[in-house]
């Protein structure tokens, strides 16, 4: 398997060796360049195409917010985790669907746990795009005694509601039997859990809005709606680039 490429970008030289010592000793991830400013960085996301981006935000000329932003034009996929001495432009950076936040002096183990989170979020990319080319076309579902044969292609999302489980379509909803860890198991990996009640089909949201302390998913032609957790959001906004 090949090493995750990580770009730095800070423009205090003493910030970039910190990171670069404790990233050499993960067999996983390898440092192809550095940045110290907004410009370099972008420069060298289009040279080098890394995976990972691990961004100061206050740097001279360009800040890391809006270097970020062109270098998710380049690379839709990328990862982007901000690495910085201040904790306000936290709403901001996840706003643009970033990995993780962490606030300056940096922990060893908390930046491990954000590069782990980085290359689960690439892993499941990579999964999710190889499986565009399976080919799936119905579900059986089973509710009280009877089967029924629903197109996978007519699922907008599922949803736990108290003891039961329902398949929402444009027009119908089917109360089954089957769990949402069952349906989890069987369904293309296009319908992912974005909360803990719901399976959502990303091939039909047109749309998603910020709502209190949750995100809500909207699909063409209907008025339901689904929700998405604080916690599924980037991820959601990444694979939504491959549909």
């Amino acid at each position: 398997m090949n090493r995750f490429k990580i770009i730095i970008a800070d423009d205090e030289p003493s910030s970039r060796l910190i990171l670069k010592h404790f990233i050499q000793i993960l067999p996983d991830f390898n440092v192809v360049g550095e940045a110290s400013d907004g410009e370099e960085l972008i420069k060298l996301t289009m040279r080098e195409k890394p995976d990972i981006v691990l961004a100061d935000i206050k740097m001279p000329g360009l800040n890391g917010l809006d270097a970020v932003k062109s270098c998710e034009k380049v690379i839709p996929s990328l990862q982007v985790i901000f690495t910085t001495g201040y904790e306000e432009f936290a709403v901001e950076a996840f706003n643009i669907a970033a990995t993780d936040y962490i606030v300056k002096p940096i922990e060893r183990t908390r930046l491990f746990a954000a590069l782990e989170k980085a290359k689960k979020a690439i892993l499941l990319q990579q999964k999710f795009a190889s499986s565009q080319t399976k080919k799936f076309n119905k579900l059986a579902l089973k509710s009280n005694n009877s089967f029924f044969y629903l197109s996978i292609k007519d699922i907008l999302y599922v949803e736990k509601e108290k003891r039961k489980t329902v398949v929402h379509t444009k027009d119908n909803r089917y109360e089954i039997t089957q769990t949402l860890k069952d349906l989890e198991r069987r369904l293309p990996e296009y319908i992912i859990k974005t909360h803990r009640s719901y399976l959502v089909n990303l091939k039909k949201i047109v749309r998603i809005e910020s709502f209190g302390e949750t995100f809500l998913a909207y699909f063409s032609g209907s008025e339901k709606v689904a929700h998405i957790s604080k916690l599924k959001i980037q991820e959601v906004q990444k694979l939504m680039w491959y549909l």
